[in-house]
């Protein structure tokens, strides 16, 4: 794939450079890894046909693999695995180098397994990533503007259960992967209770394949906000299909800007230099 125009590749080497340096500090890494976007934005870039760019994105998952209390962060991030799969499946042949560490990388998530998960195998269906159901929530945030977009970051990114996060300022829209029992009401909630000048109403589309919006959180009365959907339908991934992340990353391809974004931002926001 090309990079998007509004990237610019040097600043892109000089994020993922910050990212390894502080990798190297296993202190750095719970700061990290609590932000999905920042592991969503390193198997983004596996995908981008630039070496220097691969490599780069190996050599901080090969960091942060080195962490045992990182399993977690890294299972439950959708396309960690799945980019270092495309990887090897599409550079076998070409770049046998590149596909041997992208190999050892998803080898060493395998073996880096607290001792405890492998206990039984009832242990592994509950927290292995593929097992867990997800869906996207797309929201229409009233409020949300340039100088408000990071408080409403800081408030999605703590919800319990949030798989990945694009935020677009523009159109007020924010779209998110969460895990299945998250609903769209209790975001509605969250933002409603943390600010004071946004409302979140769900996107959602007719039988006439139409957009509009649902409220959400009603003050004071019940409204019609019963049985409405929590998330845009969406068809069911499968397993078993070995698209890569080509197929599994189109969102994120299309918002790639709004991910450099975000991971800046984080950078800016996380950490003192």
């Amino acid at each position: 794939m090309d990079l998007d125009d509004s990237i610019d590749p040097k600043e892109l080497k000089a994020t993922l450079g910050t990212y390894k340096k502080l990798a190297y500090d296993f202190a750095n890494h719970d700061t990290i890894l609590k932000d999905k976007t920042v592991l969503s934005y390193v198997a983004y870039v596996l995908e981008i046909p630039d070496f220097e760019i691969i490599n780069l994105g190996l050599d901080i998952l090969e960091l942060f693999v080195k962490n045992v209390d990182n399993y977690v962060h890294i299972t439950s991030t959708f396309g960690v695995r799945e980019a270092l799969d495309a990887i090897i499946n599409k550079y076998s042949a070409d770049e046998p180098k590149v596909v041997k560490r992208a190999q050892s990388v998803k080898d060493d998530i395998e073996r880096m397994k607290p001792p405890i998960y492998n206990l039984r195998s009832r242990c592994r269906r509950v927290i292995e990533p593929k097992k867990l159901k997800t869906h996207v929530i797309v929201l229409h945030v009233q409020g949300l503007l340039p100088e408000t977009r990071s408080e409403l970051e800081s408030i999605l990114i703590r919800i319990d259960g949030l798989v990945s996060l694009v935020v677009d300022v523009e159109h007020q829209r924010v779209t998110m992967r969460t895990l299945s029992y998250v609903t769209a009401k209790q975001i509605a909630e969250a933002i409603r209770n943390n600010t004071e000048n946004m409302e979140a109403r769900l996107v959602t589309r007719n039988k006439f394949n139409q957009e509009y919006l649902v409220k959400l959180v009603n003050n004071g009365d019940n409204g019609d906000t019963d049985n409405m959907p929590d998330y845009l339908p969406e068809e069911e991934e499968q397993e078993e299909e070995k698209e890569g992340v080509v197929s599994l990353f189109t969102g994120l391809r299309q918002s790639a800007s709004s991910l450099y974004k975000s991971t800046t931002e984080f950078l800016q926001t996380s950490f003192y230099w």
